[in-house]
C-alpha cells in the first residue's frame, strides 16, 4: 500500500493538489450520507482535484464536484446512496464508486446504469485502491 501512497506523493507533488480544507471531505460525505473506504478518504483528505491522467480517459473529480454530480445522478438516474459519481461524463459514461463494495465501475447511460442498479454490471476495478493505481499508472 505504501507504494501507491509514495507514488502519489511524487505524481501530485504540486501545491495545486494539496487539500487546504480537510472539512470539505467529511462535510460532503455527511451530506451524501456515504461512507466510502479508508483509501478513498485518505486520498481526498490529502489531495484536491480535479485530476486528469491519460491512462484512464476520465477527469477524476474533486470531492465537492463528486457531491454535485452524485446528487444529479440520484435525481436523474435513481442512483442510491451507495453510489458516488467520480468523474465527468466522457463518451456518455462516468466512473462510479460503490461505497458498500469499494468496486469502481465504468457506467454508460445506454443500459449500463440500469445494470448497475440491478447489480448486474461487472466492476472495472475491484477496489478504489486498484482504481488509483490504474488511474495514475502506478
Amino acid at each position: 500500500m505504501n507504494n501507491l501512497f509514495n507514488s502519489l506523493e511524487i505524481i501530485l507533488h504540486d501545491d495545486l493538489y494539496k487539500r487546504t480544507d480537510k472539512n470539505q471531505v467529511q462535510d460532503s460525505l455527511v451530506r451524501l450520507e456515504s461512507n466510502p473506504s479508508n483509501t478513498f478518504k485518505w486520498f481526498y483528505n490529502r489531495y484536491e482535484g480535479p485530476f486528469w491522467e491519460e491512462s484512464v480517459a476520465f477527469e477524476l473529480l474533486d470531492i465537492t464536484e463528486i457531491e454535485s454530480h452524485t446528487r444529479s445522478a440520484r435525481v436523474e438516474h435513481n442512483f442510491t446512496k451507495q453510489y458516488l459519481v467520480l468523474s465527468e461524463m466522457s463518451a456518455n459514461a462516468v466512473l462510479v464508486l460503490d461505497t458498500l463494495t469499494d468496486h469502481v465501475f465504468t457506467v454508460d447511460f445506454e443500459g449500463g446504469d440500469e445494470k448497475l442498479l440491478r447489480g448486474e454490471l461487472d466492476p472495472t476495478w475491484l477496489t478504489f485502491y486498484e482504481f488509483l493505481n490504474a488511474y495514475f499508472d502506478i
